[in-house]
């Protein structure tokens, strides 16, 4: 039995239905594949989604047209602002969710989406002819064809669950692996490797004694990480708990350490170290006296909580004891004990930016199969790769890494591969202070539009907050403040320096760290009827306008080096002078310009000049 579609996706979790919604949206005939309609984006791990780094990639997905914010904002139990202590431009938001229904409303999404449909099915092989894809064949028996085939298989390539002594082949507990995709991969010239990752107990909250443990509770300020959801104030019903791991918890583990199996020699693949679990976190510091332990909700419907920073693959009594032995959990009693997964990957230097594999055309890979970790990581190269897919045989799209935070993570994985599973983090990001959370809308949407993944509405959003934006910056800069008594005697009272002779705009007051929009607008005897999101992109350009700056002189300093394209044909074997190991890694990675080549790491300045040199002639 053969079946058509224009393109195919092999996977449904984050990555997986963000590339099939975004192929679908793009116009294309576009086929999800997966093991199990019911759990599609699961959330495996913490029921959580934004946070440092991942916040920025939440909302770069909305502005191109992806699933996840607006998913958010239709599961979430509980909200909170992250850094309020920094700067505007540092703060990002963290939501937790309903498990449940984020994935119920996921369901509903894609089951509703034109152009999509959704199959059951495990896929065991690939059909390559020419080093080209043509489609894939499921367990089931069916092949399915299409000119473009996007790959996000999470922990399922020949994942094994390790809970202390006990193994098992998963790709989640209780859920079977993909064996055989693996060595398809293999047989048409794609390497693969091993990782792991580590999961938290989950412990009924009913026998939890919150009385003892502090409590965080949801802000109070309107919210939606979607730019088109509505902003919401959340009631205080699901707030999340702090307790903290002691000497005791410590003991427990380091007289067990020998029955984890990532201390013991059974599992020697990569893992986390953004990301560590427990016994890690003992071991390798063991100066701590402490460690914080959040009390997740799981949902409305479920007692369940999440005991986020305890990632374990202890045997189920060291877990006991390990929970038991913490302030307000005594008496807490395991509902689903923490486990070890170790999974098949696809290392990434084997990428284009497009997410296309190198060696077979219309082939691309999103998620954990790249060696990342997190929703939203899987999420973001989901979106890239299932624009390109739907482009197949067009100009492939890409971001670099002064366009968004989802262009920093793709470059780094394609450009310096992983050795463990790689999570976004600001510091990553050289421009942030250029990528922050509340300007993707502005950086992205008119791509966007080019692309056609945004509806008008949308588009029509963006260029009436864009036009607000600048009156907004108009009206500051064209009202000025002339010296006087009063004024003084204002700017005196907030520790800052006098106005001269020549007075100054409320734009050029605004840039001053002292004083705020309500001191300035009262400087200028002006109303604040400035809605809050432009007020705040409005500030942080006044604030931060020296080193944004900065940023836009070396972001034109990279697209220089961007301009400057290296040939595919290009034989690094006959240049002379290049080192031996740059000479290696130039040929691995394939870089498309001379800045890609300058970003992988072993490639010397010496080899950077020798390219450059060839390139002039």
């Amino acid at each position: 039995m053969e079946k058509n579609s224009e393109v195919i996706v092999v996977g449904a979790g984050h990555a997986g239905c963000e590339a099939a919604l975004i192929s679908a949206r793009s116009g294309k005939e576009t086929t999800l594949l997966t093991i199990d309609l019911d759990k599609m984006t699961r959330l495996s791990c913490n029921p959580a989604i934004g946070g440092p780094g991942k916040s920025q990639l939440v909302r770069e997905i909305d502005a191109l047209g992806g699933e996840m914010a607006k998913n958010t904002d239709r599961a979430v139990l509980h909200m909170r602002r992250l850094n309020t202590s920094k700067g505007q431009a540092m703060q990002i938001m963290r939501a937790q969710v309903d498990r449940d229904k984020y994935r119920q409303e996921m369901k509903r999404v894609l089951e509703t989406e034109e152009n999509l449909r959704l199959n059951e099915g495990m896929v065991q092989e690939l059909i390559v002819e020419s080093g080209e894809i043509k489609g894939v064949v499921i367990r089931e028996g069916v092949s399915y064809y299409a000119p473009a085939v996007v790959l996000t298989t999470g922990t399922f390539l020949s994942g094994r669950v390790y809970l202390g002594e006990a193994t098992y082949p998963a790709g989640r507990t209780g859920e079977p692996p993909a064996q055989k995709l693996s060595d398809s991969l293999e047989d048409h010239g794609l390497a693969v490797e091993r990782m792991n990752t580590d999961t938290t107990p989950r412990v009924n909250g009913d026998t939890i004694d919150f009385s003892r443990l502090e409590s965080q509770t949801t802000t109070d300020e309107p919210f939606a990480f979607s730019y088109i959801s509505k902003k919401q104030v959340l009631d205080d019903d699901f707030p999340v708990y702090l307790t903290r791991t002691n000497e005791q918890t410590h003991e427990i583990i380091r007289d067990n350490i020998d029955r984890n199996p990532r201390y013991n020699g059974t599992v020697v693949s990569a893992h986390p170290r953004y990301c560590p679990s427990l016994e890690s976190k003992i071991i390798d510091f063991p100066d701590r006296k402490h460690h914080k332990v959040f009390l997740e909700p799981e949902g409305e419907a479920s007692k369940e909580y999440y005991l986020q920073g305890i990632y374990t693959s202890s045997p189920p009594d060291v877990q006991e004891d390990i929970v038991g032995s913490m302030e307000g959990l005594e008496n807490a009693h395991i509902e689903r004990y923490g486990y070890g997964i170790e999974y098949d990957f696809v290392p990434p230097t084997q990428l284009k930016n497009s997410l296309e594999t190198l060696q077979i055309d219309g082939l691309y890979t999103a998620g954990q199969i790249n060696g990342t970790t997190g929703y939203e990581e899987a999420a973001g190269q989901g979106v890239i790769a299932g624009i390109n897919a739907a482009r197949r045989g067009e100009e492939q799209v890409t971001l670099d890494r002064s366009q968004g935070f989802i262009g920093v993570m793709i470059d780094d994985l394609v450009t310096k591969g992983v050795d463990e599973p790689y999570r976004m983090l600001p510091s990553r990001a050289e421009y942030r202070i250029i990528l922050r959370e509340n300007n993707a809308d502005l950086r992205l949407t008119e791509l966007a539009r080019e692309l056609g993944t945004i509806s008008q509405e949308r588009y029509e959003r963006y260029k009436d907050r864009k036009k607000r934006i600048n009156e907004e910056l108009e009206r500051l800069q064209s009202t000025r403040v002339t010296p006087g008594k009063e004024v003084n005697d204002i700017l005196k009272e907030h520790d800052t320096s006098p106005l001269e002779d020549q007075g100054a705009s409320l734009y050029e007051l605004l840039k001053r760290p002292e004083l705020s929009w309500e001191t300035i607008l009262e400087l200028g005897g002006l109303k604040n009827g400035t809605a809050p999101e432009i007020q705040k992109e409005v500030e942080i350009r006044a604030k931060y306008e020296g080193y944004i700056k900065k940023q836009e002189k070396r972001i034109k300093q990279f697209r220089e080096m961007e301009e400057k394209e290296l040939p595919n044909s290009l034989d690094y074997d006959e240049l002379d002078g290049l080192s031996t190991e740059g000479r290696e890694k130039l040929k691995e990675v394939e870089p498309r310009t001379l800045g890609q080549a300058e970003r992988i790491p072993g490639v010397t300045r010496s080899d950077i000049t020798i390219l450059t040199v060839w390139l002039k002639s």
